[in-house]
């Protein structure tokens, strides 16, 4: 037994189910697990050991173990004997595509078996500080220890602190994010293309999803073009391509192609490894079965940098600490107030955009846009407060079934695959802020640029997993690629932490939007439902 690990042994019987939901809640507590989450364990594990309890499984030994493992607080549970999965059909009989989703938003159990062995094993969300208020301690912090060294200690001391200890260790953190950043991309890309052809797992819904979802973060993302002059440098608007312009434009393109398959992942060149992936995925996607090893291989290693991930993104507080130290005593602060700005234009885009996305349902579908204001308030206003996808799950679901009055197996599969890859204000959001930045670090800005960010940002978004940190990874891709330098990122950190809840709340609601319209499409929505007043 792992140290650390507490282990207690039942018989499985009606009596014994009710004790194990005891003992489950009393580690929620805890744990400092939220009310809502520790409910939805207890009932998830009922509902496994009565499912047992029906197929045999009364009076076998019930193993019952609680514990962290890298700093992840789990509950497993094991039961010898022949393989049954008791949440085979919660997923709506759409396959372990859809189970690895919800698993990797933590609104899942995840169930193995080995050595004769069934195992459902529950990874639990705890509580945490406040993003805002962890931001507000860290800025306070840092202002504190940077004005403070301005006063106390002379230049050539902080000169050599920047040079001894600040920078190494922001250098650091930013190798680490690179060196996970491209793995991450294509990992991410790979599963995803290969999801969409699963036949048994996505079939004629999921593909439908899958196409609309991305081709509407790709356009909103080009959308927020309109907005360049009001935020970003001046460049050239003439339609005729010069032939420097030209040449620029090939160079694009031909360099998507790497020359050979380890490259890409040196360079970091992000156009590169979206092209592996993109190949790879579509040639697992054709051999099917013949190469479903592989398939499962990239799951489990898509898993496995997720997890860290989420690990390293622990130390993004701290980095953004040294940071704003650094642009103190560089007397570079001027560059972090001058963003006064960004956030108005942020926040107008995103209003434009949930009006559009509103609007454009309501006109296709010819229901009261008032009506969907209200019925989306709910959710919105979770994810405002929360800045979780995954928090506003339940909410989320409810509404679309029963608010909107779309077909349930279409929610069970979207709203899970929508939280995971449609992500239309997060790409807006990925672009407005580089082209912000390239402006106030000077950065040259053409036609052929805005063309490479807008599709750099959107598949960023697409690509990047929702966990705490993945906008790290976002904003180290994008800026590596676009040519900002890396003091650009203490801003788009610090900016992230702010910006995450809107982002977040908007995008839930597109998400409803979207599956409105695709539920139409498909004939899979009560019309009546959903024009009834809320």
């Amino acid at each position: 037994m792992i140290k650390g690990t507490e282990q207690r042994s039942f018989i499985l019987d009606h009596k014994s189910v009710d004790e194990i939901a005891g003992f489950i809640v009393q580690f929620c507590t805890e744990k400092r697990v939220d009310r809502k989450d520790a409910l939805r364990y207890r009932l998830s594990a009922e509902e496994a050991l009565l499912s047992w309890i029906q197929h045999g499984f009364e009076g076998h030994e019930v193993i019952v173990s609680t514990g962290k493992r890298l700093f992840t607080p789990f509950i497993s549970i094991e039961i010898e004997g022949e393989p049954f999965d008791p949440f085979r059909d919660l997923s709506g009989n759409y396959g372990s595509y859809l189970s690895n989703l919800l698993s990797s938003l933590n609104l899942a159990p995840e169930y193995t078996y080995y050595n004769d062995v069934n195992c459902i094993r529950f990874r639990l969300k705890v509580k945490h500080f406040n993003q805002i208020t962890t931001l507000c301690m860290v800025l306070a912090a840092a202002f504190f220890v940077g004005i403070l060294g301005n006063a106390v200690l002379s230049e050539s001391v902080r000169n050599m602190i920047l040079g001894a200890v600040v920078t190494p260790l922001y250098d650091t953190f930013f190798s680490v994010l690179s060196c996970i950043a491209g793995p991450m991309i294509f990992l991410s890309v790979a599963w995803g293309i290969y999801g969409i052809g699963d036949t048994g797992t996505l079939g004629r819904i999921g593909k439908h999803l899958m196409l609309s979802f991305i081709g509407i973060v790709f356009l909103n993302c080009a959308l927020g073009v309109i907005y360049v002059p009001f935020i970003g440098p001046e460049f050239s608007s003439e339609v005729s391509i010069s032939g420097s312009q030209t040449r620029s434009l090939a160079e694009l393109i031909l360099g998507i192609f790497p020359g050979n398959i380890i490259e890409p992942f040196l360079t970091g060149n992000t156009l590169q490894i979206i092209f592996l992936a993109a190949v790879i995925g579509i040639a697992l996607l054709f051999l099917g079965k013949h190469t479903k090893g592989i398939a499962e291989a990239i799951d489990q290693i898509n898993v496995l940098v997720q997890f860290l991930m989420r690990i390293i993104s622990r130390l993004v507080p701290y980095v953004v600490f040294l940071v704003i130290i650094n642009l103190i005593w560089s007397d570079m602060i001027m560059l972090l107030i001058s963003t006064w700005q960004l956030p108005i234009v942020l926040l107008v885009s995103f209003i434009v955009s949930a009006v559009l996305f509103i609007l454009i349902t309501s006109a296709r579908n010819k229901v009261d846009p008032m009506i969907l204001v209200r019925k989306s308030l709910p959710t919105f206003i979770v994810s405002l407060t929360t800045a979780s996808s995954a928090a506003s799950f339940g909410i989320n679901t409810d509404t679309c079934k029963n608010e909107y009055g779309i077909n349930s197996a279409l929610v069970g599969f979207g709203v899970p695959l929508g939280i995971v890859i449609h992500k239309p204000i997060t790409a807006l959001y990925n672009f407005i802020i580089t082209v912000y930045l390239a402006k106030t670090f000077g950065i040259e800005v053409s036609a052929i640029w805005l063309a490479v960010a807008v599709f750099i940002a959107a598949v960023v978004a697409i690509a990047t997993p929702p966990i705490p940190g993945g906008g790290s990874i976002a904003y180290a891709i994008l800026f590596t690629q676009l040519g900002l330098p890396e003091e650009a990122l203490a801003i788009a950190f610090t900016l992230d932490i702010i910006f995450d809840f809107f982002i977040t709340s908007f995008d839930m609601v597109c998400i409803q939007m979207s599956l409105i319209n695709v539920s139409s499409d498909l004939a899979m929505i009560d019309k009546t439902v959903l024009r009834t007043k809320k």
